[in-house]
């Protein structure tokens, strides 16, 4: 049959409904039109193709093997051998690189891979974190701080004043941190904030001087000396107030008060009583005061015991005492210790600035010599400075000492 395009095609006949089903199969319809010069010549008859449906249930398979020709010539028997040379060599490369690389015996297991840790967050400017830091980490960062830095950053973030406030053992966990077991510990009267501000603050807590960093630990405050001379009495002056509530004198209460000393110049030596005949004891007015206003109102209070019990309050304020100034000495013994080492750490580092200097100033075209240097004054100011020499500091001096140097030569 023909179809209206003049394309051949062919009809299967229909199988009865009864009976075994069809087989499964298609018939390929070559629609394409006849091309060239000659196609309309004569149209030959197309020939269909059958091709089997692998997709339906029950359908034959075809054999896929194509069927050599008889006159085919067949392989050469030298290209077979040769192929299965090179199946040979090759598996033998192949067997000979698996025995160099080293395997894990079979009763070991193999290493578990790396896991793979999250990326860092990458801060950008000018964008806050959706997410803050959780106030666990802060207490860990804290902890690893220099209470100094710890002070400073109370008197400056609201944040920072609040959350040193609810967490005072930070101030303790820092302290142990950063000093271990050089420094002493606070006196029963000190918490660890008082203890930190004292140490390391600076201001007068009187008249807030800013400049004055003094500490006398024998009063537990940082004055000025202004302020020292306004607040504290000679013993000899202050016994005119040690008298009781009917006037009667209770100058041997004094024992009971901490005491510092005062050279023959007014300066404060220490803590304790003067053991010198040109120095002087002296008490806080304050303390004065209040230990005559405690010892009338327990009198008063206790007035028919009060001769038994007058005992054990006088020995109870002694271990106060001795407990302040054994910690005021401590303190004091620290701050030697440590300004000596400032000192000395200070001294080795001028020194060698000017052995650097010296070094240098030698390598310059005309030299400049130790003699001459110690004639500038850029050269005394940059080795009064203590701190490490650098490059950066050398070439800050070296235009001023080559200038002074030849102004000295003129």
């Amino acid at each position: 049959m023909v179809n209206s395009k003049n394309v051949a095609f062919r009809v299967n006949k229909q199988t009865p409904t009864s009976g075994p089903p069809p087989q499964a199969y298609g018939t390929v319809i070559n629609c394409r039109k006849p091309g060239g010069k000659r196609a309309q010549k004569g149209v030959k008859e197309v020939k269909s193709q059958q091709v089997p449906l692998t997709k339906i249930a029950g359908a034959p398979r075809l054999d896929k093997k194509r069927k050599r020709p008889k006159d085919e010539p067949k392989e050469d028997e030298d290209s077979v051998q040769q192929l299965k040379k090179f199946v040979l060599s090759h598996d033998l490369s192949m067997s000979a690189t698996s025995a160099l690389v080293p395997t894990a015996p079979k009763d070991q297991p193999h290493a578990a891979p790396k896991p793979q840790l999250p990326k860092p967050t990458k801060f950008r400017r000018g964008k806050t974190l959706s997410k803050g830091v959780d106030l666990d980490c802060w207490f860990t960062i804290l902890s690893f701080s220099d209470p100094g830095q710890l002070l400073e950053m109370r008197s400056k973030i609201a944040s920072c004043y609040r959350f040193l406030r609810d967490n005072p053992t930070l101030w303790k966990h820092s302290r142990s941190y950063y000093y271990g077991d050089t420094l002493p510990d606070p006196s029963s009267e000190l918490t660890e904030f008082q203890y930190a501000h004292l140490r390391h603050g600076h201001g007068c807590m009187s008249c807030g001087t800013p400049s004055t960093r003094k500490t006398y630990w024998a009063f537990l405050r940082r004055w000025c000396k202004a302020c020292l001379q306004t607040k504290i009495i000679v013993d000899h002056d202050a016994l005119n107030l040690f008298k009781g509530a009917d006037g009667q004198d209770i100058s041997f209460i004094q024992k009971c008060l901490p005491a510092g000393s005062l050279d023959s110049w007014g300066n404060f030596v220490g803590v304790g009583p003067a053991h010198s005949h040109s120095w002087k004891t002296v008490y806080l007015v304050s303390d004065v005061e209040e230990l005559v206003a405690d010892f009338i109102k327990e009198s008063r209070d206790n007035y028919v015991s009060w001769h038994a019990e007058m005992r054990t309050w006088i020995s109870n304020r002694i271990k106060v005492v001795d407990e302040r100034r054994e910690f005021a000495q401590k303190m004091e013994l620290w701050e030697d210790r440590t300004r000596t080492s400032k000192s000395y750490d200070y001294q080795e580092k001028k020194t060698a600035r000017k052995v650097y200097f010296v070094e240098k100033a030698a390598q310059l075209t005309p030299a400049v010599s130790l003699i001459e240097m110690e004639h500038c004054p850029s050269y005394r100011r940059a080795i009064a400075i203590p701190k490490d020499p650098n490059m950066n500091s050398w070439l800050l001096l070296k235009p001023k000492l080559q200038k002074e140097a030849a102004e000295l030569a003129a």
